[in-house]
């Protein structure tokens, strides 16, 4: 099981990949850290780094150009290691990102590099906290899904009443499709009868 306070991060840049490491580890994280050029050319063993510290997220930097980079994380992330990891990914364009990654249950959050440091290092505890929430309640990953979104988009200019609005929106869609599953098995279970 991975470790809750361990996360792994992956840089194109090593002076923001040396600082975002000691923040991160001075809000009680352990930091297995790479540049991504070293991973691409074969001189950092994702596998080591991964299997070493078993980190519950993995931050990772998209950088431009974004469709390119967007490629080689899709490339990265499907390596065994890499797989059923949660993502937190900083970059200097958010909407770019965004429109790439479109809904996508592995990535947490999508930080702006521009922004306070304390919101990647919040983002990183609760991708930490939601992971272990997931393991313990299943259907709990779709209504947080649905929290990060709204909050993201309330960052992005959205008023009050329209994030509230967008939540309930989210949450009922959510309570349908948990509905919709129940009648779905209630209607497979052998021992449930029709009225004739």
């Amino acid at each position: 099981m991975a470790s809750l306070d361990a996360v792994a991060l992956f840089s194109s840049n090593a002076d923001a990949m040396l600082q975002l490491g000691k923040l991160l580890e001075s809000a009680g994280f352990k930091v297995a850290s790479a540049l991504i050029s070293d991973v691409c050319d074969g001189r950092c063993d994702i596998g080591r780094v991964m299997d070493g510290h078993d980190p519950s997220v993995v931050i990772y930097d998209i950088g431009p150009p974004y469709e390119k980079n967007w490629t080689l994380f899709e490339k990265l992330r499907m390596e065994p290691p890499m797989r059923d990891r949660r993502f937190v990914l900083t970059t200097m364009n958010a909407s770019s990102v965004e429109d790439l990654a479109g809904v996508d249950g592995r990535i947490y959050e999508i930080v702006e590099t521009d922004s306070d440091p304390g919101e990647i290092v919040h983002a990183v505890k609760e991708a930490a906290r939601s992971r272990l929430v997931r393991a313990e309640q299943p259907h709990a990953k779709v209504a947080d899904m649905s929290n990060r979104r709204v909050q993201t988009e309330r960052r992005h200019g959205w008023t009050s009443n329209e994030v509230y609005a967008k939540l309930r929106e989210k949450r009922e869609a959510v309570e349908f499709e948990r509905r919709r599953g129940a009648r779905r098995a209630d209607d497979t279970d052998p021992n449930h009868s029709h009225a004739a």
